[in-house]
């Protein structure tokens, strides 16, 4: 009766614990996929900013209707008023206008005189608003978004800021997720482009490299699946859940210690 005993509760153990397992890893998805949405949404919010300013008339000069150079020196100036105002506004490190070739036309908060190459390759093919895959814009950290600008009907430049590290860094900071858990967004290629350390930002820190070495794990991350898992990191189990955030080239990832 007593070895009958010992291998029942050894039997029920085995399968709490694979049970509790189980339960704790399919109610981190839920949590993962609402805190994207949450990302979601302020992404979505300063996508509208953009929008709002490529789709001002001062833009294209169509308040102005004037020509020759003086005209040009008329729509210069309301260019810049725009973007001056933007700047303050928003709080954006910079912002500049671009021709169809990546060049810069005009720009205040020295904005970069071309754009990134992925960035504006997938501008240009989405002709719509475009999130940079990277969070690191010179020695700082923001959210590059692009967005172009119509003249009847036409993409007559692209009007690209970048915004300060901050809303991401917030949104990050209110995921709670207990004393040793924490949130942090990574991209399509697996560089990490937000964390509550920001120095694994800066270093262009890896999925890999936070994840123990878990391949299999970080493929189903970066390939926009919603799901959970586990994995060793330094001799200790976590629990792992992810979750893409749409309109980005990034995803959410949540991690808590077994």
């Amino acid at each position: 009766i007593f070895v009958l005993v010992l291998v029942c509760c050894g039997i029920m153990w085995a399968a709490m614990q694979s049970l509790a397992n189980n339960i704790l890893l399919d109610s981190l998805q839920p949590m993962a996929r609402q805190s994207a949405k949450t990302v979601e949404a302020n992404i979505h919010m300063l996508a509208d900013r953009m929008m709002n300013l490529a789709a001002d008339p001062r833009m294209v000069g169509e308040a102005d209707g004037g020509t020759g150079a003086e005209a040009e020196e008329v729509l210069r100036a309301s260019r810049d008023q725009v973007l001056t105002e933007a700047a303050k506004i928003y709080e954006l490190y910079t912002i500049g206008l671009y021709d169809p070739e990546g060049h810069l036309v005009q720009g205040i908060n020295t904005a970069p005189e071309t754009l990134d190459n992925a960035f504006f390759a997938l501008l240009q093919e989405t002709d719509n608003v475009t999130t940079d895959a990277s969070t690191r814009f010179q020695d700082s950290l923001g959210i590059t978004m692009g967005v172009p600008v119509k003249a009847g009907g036409e993409t007559v430049l692209y009007v690209v800021g970048v915004y300060k590290y901050d809303m991401l860094n917030d949104v990050l900071s209110s995921i709670n997720i207990g004393k040793n858990g924490m949130a942090y967004i990574v991209n399509h290629e697996g560089i990490v482009t937000g964390h509550p350390d920001q120095s694994k930002v800066q270093a262009k820190s890896t999925l890999l490299q936070l994840g123990g070495g878990n391949e299999e794990a970080i493929k189903s991350v970066t390939t926009g699946e919603t799901g959970s898992t586990e994995f060793d990191i330094d001799g200790q189990q976590m629990l792992v859940a992810f979750s893409p955030i749409h309109g980005t080239q990034w995803a959410l990832v949540i991690q808590v210690p077994k």
